[in-house]
């Protein structure tokens, strides 16, 4: 009876320690995505700290719009008005998001900086919020789901954003690159591909016009 009675005790006692921390997994995860980068203001001044990365599905948080900085035990918050850009390390890369005037005209936003220069890349990413009814049981409720998806643009010399898709790629580029002789020809030699952006834009920064 005695041993009976410890057990059940340990059990309760353990369900009462999780029931104190039912958050654990969650602020790991929030944890895990805080990255060691920098800040650079609108003065040029670069502030090392923490980042906090973007994580798409959730649909609370858009570091697109507004991105969470932390130095020296304190927690900050900046639009794309108030900072040139932010950076944060990736495995063994820097991602860099850039302050730009929105292609999709809404105001300011922080894009993915993918090629700087003369000739830029920017990525920009829409999470759309779809609905659909996939449960068995047939409830009638419908349950909904975050996708996802980056558009790519091209930005030549301070023009209008261009977006780059796999379709009527060689015709964006055309229009885009319209006052570029050289480049034209190798468009039309199909020097480049929208899998390999970076020839483009190389030959473009290094002064093929």
């Amino acid at each position: 009876m005695r041993t009976l009675t410890l057990i059940i005790t340990l059990i309760c006692l353990t369900h009462g320690l999780k029931a104190a921390h039912p958050n654990t997994d969650s602020k790991s995860s929030d944890t895990k995505r805080w990255r060691a980068g920098f800040v650079v203001t609108l003065n040029g001044d670069t502030m090392r700290g923490m980042v906090k990365i973007n994580d798409y599905l959730d649909k609370h948080y858009d570091f697109q719009r507004l991105v969470a900085f932390s130095a020296n035990g304190a927690n900050t918050q900046y639009d794309p008005t108030q900072l040139q850009s932010f950076s944060y390390a990736d495995n063994q890369n820097t991602v860099t998001m850039q302050s730009v005037s929105s292609p999709e005209g809404d105001g300011h936003v922080f894009l993915h900086l993918y090629y700087s220069g003369s000739c830029k890349v920017y990525g920009f990413m829409i999470t759309e919020i779809k609905g659909a009814n996939n449960n068995p049981a047939g409830d009638g409720i419908v349950h909904s789901s975050l996708f996802p998806t980056e558009k790519k643009y091209l930005q030549v010399g301070g023009s209008q954003f261009y977006q780059l898709k796999r379709v009527n790629f060689k015709k964006c580029i055309q229009e885009a690159f319209a006052g570029c002789p050289r480049i034209q020809a190798r468009i039309s030699d199909k020097a480049y591909s929208y899998d390999n952006l970076q020839a483009l834009v190389d030959d473009y920064n290094k002064g093929l016009k």
